[in-house]
């Protein structure tokens, strides 16, 4: 039987340094080496995942703990998006210990290869957690954080959270404390690795063929959808039905209740993906490794400056093609393409002849930087909505309309969507979007939007409510000329 933890609140009126106990297993001990590993690492996950630069307001990742030379590029891609925050609130757990509710270790601060990393002893007051031990609170599940978060925000402070089991009511008191610490420019990591496949983990759902790297990539799709959602419910619920082996399932459902808490609704963005047994070519014991990075609504939209350079290659671009019938982009020029413009985000370009609809099209998943996906997509509406024929010059003149997309959300139930966001239904094949604007434009109800959703994917107008469907919601920045 394991030992349970259960660990009265105590003023914390001492404190020691915690050496990390170090190993080849996670990380050297030589600070050129470790330093040598992380420059490779935050290199590699710069070409991974195409060198995009910060967000601003960043709330928090989920990175692995796994040994640097396994998931140090997977992490790297995570802290990669870190923006110099004061303090990082680390959400751990056990592996050797039963912990009820959440316990940090009495410490001042943690001493590491790369460098020593203070503890906000503060912090931890403000939240009103267990305090403990160093022993019995001290894991490589924070522990192997550590030398990120001095690579990436240096001058940070940590919280160490060691999250154990709760029920919902605990939970949600928590998160409000979490949340609130959010708003004061905190930012969250939770630390886990997901998928835990093979005999050593009493985990085989697909058998071993080569059908099993295509498998476990599915089902990290599967688990980053559910994380996404922010509905514990739904996650904790995926995890019973599938006995997945994620391991760090308690930090996660803290945070996911954390960002539930915020006023203003979280989207997920999947950084990169990587299963050990990609790098050591034996998936007959795999590990799956994600990085994932959660922002508000705001994170995804551009300043105005930045709406008028868009909207002004949106305007080139449909002039050009409308004297010369050439499908030749005008992306914004070389020197005004900035931070906000060089994301890759959602975009969908609307046209409209006297305030009525001429042509709208999108993507949802960006291949392009902005700069040169508003020209894109203007083009394609243009000429590629299948519900109009391409334009032409005699019809005009024309107004154009620019929609920036967050990433996708799944609803757990179509009760759960709200007006004044889009939504994309999927069921039996079939799948239908509208954008947030649709419905102030039309003056609908959230049935009414959600019917005429429906009927937009050929479905009949209650098919929003079949369960065997699948809602996504997401927010949207929407200007025009």
């Amino acid at each position: 039987m394991r030992a349970v933890l259960a660990l009265a609140a105590v003023s914390l009126s001492w404190g020691q340094v915690h050496r990390v106990p170090v190993s080849p297993q996670w990380y050297p001990s030589d600070p050129a080496a470790l330093r040598k590993l992380l420059d490779e690492a935050f290199r590699l996950a710069q070409k991974r995942t195409g060198g995009a630069p910060h967000r601003r307001h960043l709330a928090a990742i989920i990175a692995p703990h796994a040994a640097l030379p396994y998931s140090g590029t997977i992490a790297a891609a995570a802290y990669s998006r870190l923006h110099q925050p004061r303090n990082v609130i680390v959400l751990g757990f056990s592996h050797s210990r039963h912990i009820d509710g959440v316990a940090a270790p009495d410490l001042d601060a943690y001493a590491t290869p790369a460098g020593e990393v203070k503890v906000n002893r503060a912090v931890m007051r403000e939240l009103k957690v267990q305090v403990g031990p160093e022993k019995a609170l001290c894991d490589h599940s924070v522990e192997n954080q550590l030398p990120f978060i001095l690579r990436a925000a240096p001058e940070a402070t940590v919280t160490p959270l060691i999250v154990g089991e709760m029920d919902e009511a605990r939970r949600k008191a928590v998160a409000r404390k979490l949340a609130a610490r959010l708003d004061k420019g905190d930012v969250i990591v939770a630390s886990s690795d997901f998928t835990h496949y093979g005999k050593a983990y009493r985990y085989e759902p697909f058998p071993r063929d080569d059908q099993l790297p295509k498998r476990l990539f599915e089902r990290a799709l599967s688990l980053f959808e559910r994380v996404g959602s922010l509905d514990t419910g739904s996650f904790d619920q995926f995890l019973s039905e599938t006995g997945d082996t994620t391991c760090g399932r308690a930090p996660i459902l803290l945070l996911q209740a954390a960002l539930a808490r915020r006023s203003e609704p979280h989207y997920v963005q999947a950084l990169d993906y990587l299963p050990s047994g990609a790098l050591t070519k034996d998936y007959s014991l795999s590990v799956t490794y994600g990085a994932l990075a959660f922002y508000p609504a705001r994170a995804f939209e551009v300043g105005p400056a930045e709406q008028k350079k868009l909207l002004l290659s949106a305007r080139q671009t449909l002039e050009a093609y409308l004297e010369t019938g050439a499908k030749t982009p005008v992306p914004v020029p070389a020197g005004d393409r900035n931070g906000e413009l060089s994301h890759r985000t959602g975009v969908f370009v609307t046209i409209k002849k006297d305030g009525r609809l001429r042509g709208c099209v999108g993507a949802l998943t960006p291949q392009m930087p902005l700069w040169e996906a508003v020209a894109d997509r203007t083009l394609a509406a243009a000429t590629q909505d299948p519900r109009f024929k391409p334009l032409t010059k005699q019809e005009g003149p024309f107004s154009l309309e620019i929609s920036l997309l967050t990433p996708l959300r799944k609803l757990a139930t179509w009760r759960d969507f709200r007006l004044g966001q889009g939504a994309i239904l999927v069921l039996d094949g079939k799948s239908g979007l509208l954008l947030p604007q649709v419905a102030a434009e039309n003056n609908w109800s959230r049935d009414q939007f959600l019917e005429n959703l429906a009927q937009k994917a050929g479905l009949p107008a209650k098919a929003y409510r079949d369960r065997r469907g699948t809602l996504y919601t997401y927010s949207a920045q929407v200007f025009g000329e």
